[in-house]
């Protein structure tokens, strides 16, 4: 192991308690009763997964991180511990009805590779689900409004976060990998105290036509539930 993965396990070894114990319902909600074949990519402890289980569906899970891939073998059906971006996949092509990156893509070095490298084991008609934190937040303007971007163990500003995406930058994401996005929930939560501080924001924005009319939106996001399929084109 080298020295920069002895850093980042370091870091996932300091998370906070339950940090691979949580279960997406948001994600849990869009995948089909009828799914056969589920791939989730970053599936710690397996929670998620074991719930789509428990409808029918054979699960896959791949797991960065030791510990949480030991208890999640448990309880999908076949789990890979290992780094998604470094890793040799030995599923069937076009075999998943579901990949799913539940706050993942955002922990990666390069996720536009990885969403190339997973789009043969998708079904014709399958789908990536991904949740992806909004660096657009108003809590993060807020910090930055007073100089600040500071890491934590977790949240928007995660110290193991190395990509950070708005709406528009998830889109081409997407989009450059050939997928087409279907669908976009946005979960949004507008602290205490900051209407106000998003309303002024938004007036700024219209008053030096900065042309961004879903600024307000995009303020009071605070992650973002993506459906995309590949287009027809893609490889």
């Amino acid at each position: 192991m080298g020295h920069d993965e002895q850093g980042i396990h370091s870091m996932y070894e300091r998370k906070p308690k339950g940090y691979f114990a949580g279960s997406n319902p948001h994600i849990l909600k869009k995948i089909r009763i009828t799914a056969s074949t589920v791939l989730e990519v970053g599936c710690a402890q397996g929670n998620l997964g074991a719930a789509i289980r428990a409808r029918g569906a054979e699960v896959s899970g791949i797991e960065l991180f030791p510990a949480a891939a030991e208890k999640a073998k448990d309880k999908l059906n076949h789990v890979l511990c290992g780094d998604i971006e470094a890793l040799s996949l030995p599923y069937e092509k076009n075999y998943f009805d579901y990949i799913v990156f539940g706050d993942v893509l955002e922990h990666l070095k390069d996720p536009w590779a990885v969403l190339r490298k997973v789009k043969p084991f998708l079904k014709s008609n399958g789908v990536i689900l991904a949740c992806i934190p909004n660096v657009g937040h108003i809590s993060i303007l807020m910090g930055l409004l007073q100089g600040n971007w500071t890491y934590t163990k977790s949240g928007l500003l995660d110290q193991t976060h190395f990509r950070f995406f708005t709406l528009k930058e998830i889109f081409r994401l997407f989009q450059s990998q050939g997928y087409e996005i279907e669908e976009v929930e946005k979960l949004a939560l507008i602290p205490p105290g900051t209407k106000g501080l998003i309303d002024a924001l938004n007036d700024i924005q219209i008053r030096f036509k900065l042309d961004y009319p879903e600024l307000k939106q995009e303020l009071s996001t605070f992650h973002y539930v993506v459906t995309a399929r590949p287009t027809e084109e893609a490889d």
